[in-house]
């Protein structure tokens, strides 16, 4: 297993300014990284991020020729550090990336291991980072740390994949899961490609993220897929102010769950509901909760509380 050098330099600052060659450095380690685990969920026959693609119904992602780069992290503690080391990376760079990190003994090792994993991309549409996903009883999330390149608020993943549908006019549907955004495409190509799924992952939206999405995005409206729970539903209202900057229309959908323990998503019923329920929006402000006015206060003494008189 690597073993860090002592004159290995020190970990960048993330909140430092990359040179040209440092940028392109972690560029091209990243990039390196993508088609490792890209090449491994592809060849990983027998491991669960298969077998859960293939119950939920987005079995596709898995031809070598889909536009999605989705892969896989093995269960391993430095494959992915040992093939860029084989392919001329050095440690600092796969560290300052956040791919590797440092275990007690000093090694470096490999920082995402047995997940789903997706690229997340830059404005230029570069890949900057990755989300791992794993799932027990639901789904939970692990992003790439802060580095020189890559902020979690400034990336988003599914708009290079959909990059065509979006420049000819795909309305961009907001989703948390990644196998909800991949039914919204699936949907949207069967038809006329009138949607694009773009996953958050657990990820509130910021303004850069929305102005990413415009930038590729010819469309004048968003859409907020919205949760069936009250409180979560007055909650997806905060991404109102960021997309309201970039998108004159906003409105809201309440989509039929597809995740591999609910319909199948390949199930012709659970995709015409689904179709369905995305011609039924409404405005996501009518999720707003209205503001509670406060009592006015009065003046002079308290009142004293019903039903007591005076005490003696």
């Amino acid at each position: 297993m690597p073993r860090n050098l002592p004159d290995e330099p020190r970990p960048r600052d993330p909140n430092s300014t990359p040179t040209i060659a440092e940028r392109r450095r972690l560029l091209d380690v990243n990039r390196a990284a993508a088609m490792f685990y890209r090449r491994e969920l592809l060849r990983a026959k027998k491991s669960w991020a298969r077998t859960y693609l293939t119950d939920a119904g987005v079995g596709e992602v898995l031809d070598p020729g889909s536009s999605w780069a989705i892969g896989y992290a093995p269960d391993s503690r430095s494959r992915l550090v040992d093939s860029l080391r084989s392919r001329g990376f050095d440690l600092a760079s796969v560290r300052n990336a956040g791919l590797g990190l440092l275990d007690p003994d000093d090694r470096t090792i490999d920082r995402l291991r047995d997940h789903l994993i997706l690229p997340a991309r830059n404005e230029r549409l570069e890949t900057v980072g990755f989300i791992g996903m794993r799932t027990t009883t639901a789904p939970y999330y692990m992003a790439s740390p802060a580095s020189q390149v890559y902020r979690r608020s400034n990336a988003l993943v599914g708009v290079a994949e959909q990059l065509d549908l979006l420049s000819e006019g795909a309305v961009p549907v907001l989703v948390n899961h990644p196998v909800d955004a991949l039914a919204v495409e699936r949907i949207s190509r069967l038809s006329i490609g009138r949607w694009a799924g773009i996953p958050l992952c657990d990820t509130l939206l910021s303004v850069q993220q929305a102005a990413l999405l415009a930038r590729y995005t010819s469309a004048d409206t968003a859409i907020v897929a919205v949760p069936h729970a009250a409180a979560a539903q007055r909650a997806a209202t905060g991404f109102l102010d960021d997309l309201n900057r970039f998108f004159p229309r906003i409105w809201a959908v309440e989509l039929p769950s597809m995740f591999p323990d609910g319909p199948p998503h390949d199930d012709q019923t659970a995709q015409q509901a689904l179709h369905d329920a995305l011609l039924v929006t409404r405005p996501l402000s009518d999720y707003r909760r209205p503001k509670q006015r406060r009592p006015r206060r009065q003046d002079g003494p308290a009142s004293e509380a019903p039903g007591h008189g005076p005490e003696l």
